[in-house]
């Protein structure tokens, strides 16, 4: 087994994967350990099947005896595992292989040196110092090629969610044909002229440069398409609670001239009746105003008219305004929506006297956490059950159901977890303000 050989292959793979788990999302810090452990496992293996075999096999073997580590053992989804794989191996290919190595052995050639063991050394440690500043470029820039919502399976069917999968199929091939030309366009090098090799060196740049912006425009234009129908999805919310205030304002004089009247004619009984009717109208829409953007005040205003429709009493208590949580506004949505939808559904099966909802919204020792709770009949079974995939519900905000949801809240390192005590069922949602050292 050589040694040597062995430990350059493992940095160079590991430069390609932390390289790649930027590229599609993942913050490369979050598991570097199980990921070096994966690699040094998998390049052994590597290195034991050529001595037993007695044959200098292709070192992209590699990047599939990795695969399986990455899903089980790293715990990455399997899509973007399977694009953390090929973008490492199309950097370990293009860059490392058809750019450095190619290079190096045409300067070689042109200042007419025999390669022994000492250029060869050289040269891999020129290598090692290029993957070394690549890393330092990664953590400093954290480069993201696919955003990590583009690999976020829901359970439903709609336009967006099929475009991306189509998108990532044809990624997929691209960068798997894209491979393969650079690995022959590698091992069949010494059959080249100088300037052939030359030639192809600039050629597979060119073609790896197209296939990078390829990837980035095509993903983040589909992205910008979903924002908008979402954006479509809230509008009507929106509109709906903003309507509510300016009602408000409106209605504000003829309330204050409706209780002058009254206190006139000495009625203090029905003034006091009136404006505690008044208050209690402020009351349900000032409670929502907290919350830094009005898509979320206008989604929780609208799941509180659809809950007085079903005679459900909801109560929101919100003590921080989400400003600084990091995760998007429609993903926020997505949790409250779904989370608020299954309660409601449970409630209806109850009666009128028991469907209780509360929502609290906080900050508790740097984790943002939301709280839904409400009365139940479900046993624990029932309600583990709930985080399953393909658990139905009706939820008029992305159906995505818990199971999405549990994505949704772990894809940003947080937790999602069911509460049950005494007939009241608590869903607990903890999401850390700071990702940086997740």
């Amino acid at each position: 087994m050589n040694i040597i050989s062995g430990i350059f292959l493992t940095i160079t793979v590991f430069t390609g994967l932390f390289l790649a788990q930027s590229a599609v999302g993942i913050h490369p810090l979050k598991s570097i350990q199980k990921v070096i452990l994966s690699i040094v496992i998998a390049t052994i293996v590597f290195e034991a099947l050529q001595f037993l075999t007695g044959r200098e096999l292709n070192s992209g073997i590699v990047s599939i005896l990795l695969l399986p580590g990455l899903v089980w053992f790293v715990r990455m989804p399997f899509l973007q595992a399977v694009f953390t794989i090929l973008l490492g191996w199309t950097y370990q290919i293009a860059i490392v292989y058809v750019l450095q190595r190619n290079l190096f052995e045409l300067a070689i050639m042109q200042a007419k040196l025999e390669a022994d063991s000492f250029i060869i050394f050289m040269m891999e440690l020129f290598i090692l110092m290029n993957n070394l500043l690549i890393i330092l470029f990664v953590v400093r820039l954290k480069p993201i090629l696919l955003p990590a919502e583009v690999f976020r399976k829901t359970e439903t069917t709609d336009k967006p969610k099929l475009v991306h999968h189509t998108t990532l199929l044809a990624s997929a091939v691209l960068l798997i044909v894209m491979g393969i030309f650079f690995q022959y366009t590698y091992n069949e090098r010494q059959f080249f002229t100088p300037a052939y090799r030359l030639f192809l060196t600039g050629w597979s740049l060119l073609l790896l440069a197209i296939l990078v912006v390829y990837l980035k425009t095509s993903l983040r234009q589909k992205l910008a398409q979903e924002k908008f129908y979402l954006d479509q999805q809230y509008q009507q919310d929106m509109l709906s609670f903003f309507t509510v205030i300016r009602s408000q304002r409106h209605d504000f004089t003829f309330h204050l001239t409706s209780i002058y009247g009254l206190l006139k004619k000495n009625e203090y009984d029905e003034a006091s009746s009136y404006i505690g009717q008044v208050v209690q109208q402020v009351q349900d829409v000032n409670e929502l105003l907290p919350l830094a953007h009005p898509a979320m005040s206008a989604l929780l205003n609208t799941q509180g008219e659809l809950a007085k429709q079903k005679g459900i009493e909801i109560h929101y208590s919100i003590f921080d305004d989400l400003r600084g949580i990091p995760v998007s506004v429609y993903d926020v949505n997505k949790i409250l929506g779904n989370l608020i939808q299954n309660a409601m559904e449970e409630l209806e099966l109850l009666p009128a006297i028991e469907r209780k909802l509360h929502v609290e919204i906080t900050k508790e020792k740097r984790h943002y956490v939301i709280r839904i709770r409400n009365r139940t009949t479900a046993d624990h079974q029932r309600i583990m059950s709930m985080f399953q995939s393909g658990f139905s519900t009706k939820s008029s905000h992305e159906g995505i159901g818990l199971a999405g949801v549990e994505k949704i809240v772990t894809a940003n390192f947080g937790v999602i977890f069911p509460e049950l005590s005494e007939e009241w069922l608590t869903i607990h949602v903890r999401i850390p303000e700071d990702t940086e050292n997740y």
